[in-house]
């Protein structure tokens, strides 16, 4: 039996998770490459990629002596550690950036797709296996959330783990309403007693309801952590309360309702698969696998870039941060020799963010090849507001300048 009343010790950090949303912003939806290519001629805008030198957004850019190479951080945040200067292999890490809530992401993104695979698969197992996947999930949920509770909600309450009392609140003023944040930490232990007992009793006939059940618990969670996160704007900066603790604070509780939100998510996936497991919504199955590989795809690159790594073989001379640095995208890292002066890294520029389309088989830009669309698979890297870091063209190349709604094969006129 898991048990929700004691205190665990994995603590769900800071973060967040924007490269997962820059993701659906890229997909725009079209998750299916299936659709036919429209044949009535669309007018778009071109770009020469010539035009868009890299600069700043490089993951490596030669340093003022020309014999080194710069290397920069494609993900911000803190430097959690720094390795020790000397010979290094291409691909090296030099520094590792913070990333709980990087991997917190790409876990609950993985969840996601394997319940999108079980909705798919119901075609084939049947409400059966849906329904056992579904058990799974429950147990899960629940055991993810008793973590978010005790490892980021339970930082403003004093709490008698003997007892069961909810003694005080605490960590942030809460202008009047201590008392019914207490009242209301109180109910979600109730709750947790709830899903210790349910443990034992969920099973393939009554999980449909349980998942309801836990549906409406969550939102309630989900609830509690955006009242508490209202509160932090709302501090008095002061030499017990400082900047830095409220930046603690804003960070903790984003994360916080991140992993609420896709724990909730994976719940409604799993109710999904059961509904799709007769068959009769495959293309919709289909198709949410596709987005959620997406999803996954992209949050794996989002924890794969806080480790920063040297593009060539060489000696790292120098690293230009220390621990505990809050760094931004593109920072420079460290610096390193190649130990092949003829060295070239790839060629990257910075394109606009809508000129490059992510699919579940990669990214690519698109151009135009006797009216048509073509397309070019490409590598990206540092993102910005606006522009994506992008190597794999020659330079020489002419791309549609807003990809979104296109696929390959269309007809487009070119202005």
């Amino acid at each position: 039996m898991q048990s929700f009343c004691k205190k665990k010790s994995v603590r769900i950090s800071a973060g967040a998770l924007a490269l997962i949303l820059l993701a659906f912003f890229f997909m725009g939806g079209d998750t299916s490459e299936e659709v036919a290519a429209t044949t009535d001629a669309r007018t778009v805008t071109t770009l020469s990629v010539a035009d868009y030198g890299a600069g700043a957004l490089g993951t490596a850019v030669r340093a003022a002596s020309g014999q080194a190479y710069l290397v920069r951080a494609e993900s911000g945040g803190r430097v959690t550690k720094i390795h020790a200067t000397g010979t290094v292999a291409a691909g090296a890490v030099v520094a590792e950036l913070e990333n709980s809530a990087q991997r917190a992401a790409l876990t609950q993104a993985q969840g996601v797709y394997e319940a999108a695979l079980a909705a798919a698969g119901g075609n084939v197992t049947g409400q059966a296996t849906a329904k056992q996947d579904a058990v799974r999930t429950w147990n899960s949920a629940t055991v993810g959330t008793a973590q978010v509770i005790y490892t980021s909600i339970d930082t403003y309450f004093t709490i008698s783990r003997t007892t069961g009392s909810i003694t005080g609140f605490r960590g942030l003023q809460a202008f009047g309403d201590a008392p019914k944040f207490n009242a209301r930490r109180l109910a979600l232990e109730e709750t947790l007693k709830t899903w210790e007992r349910d443990t034992a009793t969920v099973t393939d006939t009554n999980v449909v309801s349980m998942l309801d059940t836990l549906d409406q618990d969550l939102a309630v969670i989900g609830t509690f952590i955006d009242d508490l996160a209202a509160l932090v704007p709302q501090q008095q900066l002061s030499d017990s309360y400082t900047e830095t603790q409220r930046s603690e604070d804003t960070a903790r509780l984003s994360a916080a309702r991140g992993t609420v939100t896709g724990i909730q998510r994976s719940v409604d996936a799993a109710r999904t698969a059961i509904v799709n497991a007769s068959g009769s919504n495959a293309a919709a199955s289909n198709a949410s696998v596709k987005q959620a590989l997406g999803m996954v795809q992209s949050a794996q690159s989002a924890y794969d870039k806080t480790f920063v790594k040297t593009p060539v073989a060489g000696t790292v001379t120098a690293h230009s941060v220390k621990l505990g640095d809050i760094v931004n995208v593109g920072a420079d890292i460290a610096l390193i020799t190649p130990s092949d002066t003829s060295a070239t890294i790839a060629t990257t520029f910075a394109l606009p963010l809508t000129s490059v389309k992510y699919t579940p088989a990669g990214a690519y830009v698109f151009t135009i090849v006797d009216g048509k669309v073509a397309r070019t698979q490409v590598e990206t890297g540092l993102v910005t507001t606006s522009n994506i870091s992008v190597s794999g063209l020659t330079g020489t190349e002419i791309i549609i300048s807003d990809v979104r709604g296109l696929k390959e094969g269309d007809a487009v006129d070119s202005i």
